[in-house]
């Protein structure tokens, strides 16, 4: 339980959406279920998914997507133990990297927190992003102290857990272009090692992702979920 960000790629058609292909994930999921028996299949699409069939793009669009609908894997499953059948290829994932999540809230959802896909991440969107990460990480300078890990019940209530780690000596360049965010379950909020070390990761998938995607043939787009 928490909060997890995810970056989806899928191939472009027409003006097809994210929350469009995200339909004709389910729509597949929904026949595939269906033709292997499965009794919680036994019903409508908009009973399964919440889905009206009315509401999916045109016969074109399904069956241009219909060849992308194989097994993948998720990001961090690197061993490719858990495949699942989907459309859309997950190229980044983070857990609990608030200050990423409210920056994507903030650019490109339009202030709109709801678990659902927004705009399409651009290539020079992700390059801002890239550039803020690293300007940050660069101000970022560390000396050890006490950093903030998680909770105890007490008799009490609940009570924080510190330990001996890293915090940044000087937090403001970070909290004017990344600031964390408070949330459900959506991690700490302190600007120390588990702050940088979600930096670092970003701008690795970052790189990754601008490296290996096809922007003209192929769009990127943020959700997340908790």
């Amino acid at each position: 339980m928490g909060l997890d960000q995810y970056l989806n790629r899928m191939p472009r058609y027409k003006n097809a959406t994210a929350r469009e292909v995200s339909a004709i994930e389910n729509y597949f999921d929904w026949l595939n279920a269906k033709k292997e028996g499965s009794e919680y299949a036994d019903c409508t699409l908009k009973e399964w998914c919440g889905i009206d069939e009315s509401e999916l793009p045109s016969n074109d669009v399904i069956e241009f997507y219909k060849p992308f609908y194989k097994k993948r894997y998720s990001a961090w499953d690197t061993e490719h133990k858990y495949g699942y059948n989907r459309i859309m290829e997950q190229v980044g994932y983070w857990r609990k990297a608030n200050q990423i999540h409210n920056w994507f809230v903030t650019n490109v959802q339009d202030g709109d927190d709801d678990c659902d896909y927004h705009h399409e991440c651009t290539k020079e969107i992700l390059e801002n992003l890239l550039g803020v990460c690293k300007t940050v990480l660069d101000s970022c300078t560390m000396t050890y102290g006490k950093v903030h890990n998680g909770d105890k019940g007490t008799p009490n209530g609940w009570e924080p857990i510190y330990e001996d780690g890293k915090v940044v000596i000087d937090s403001s360049v970070a909290e004017e272009l990344l600031p964390c965010c408070d949330g459900f379950f959506f991690g700490g909020c302190d600007y120390d090692e588990y702050y940088v070390n979600d930096i670092v990761d970003t701008i690795k998938i970052l790189e990754n992702v601008l490296a290996i995607t096809d922007f003209e043939t192929q769009a990127i787009y943020y959700v997340s979920s908790w």
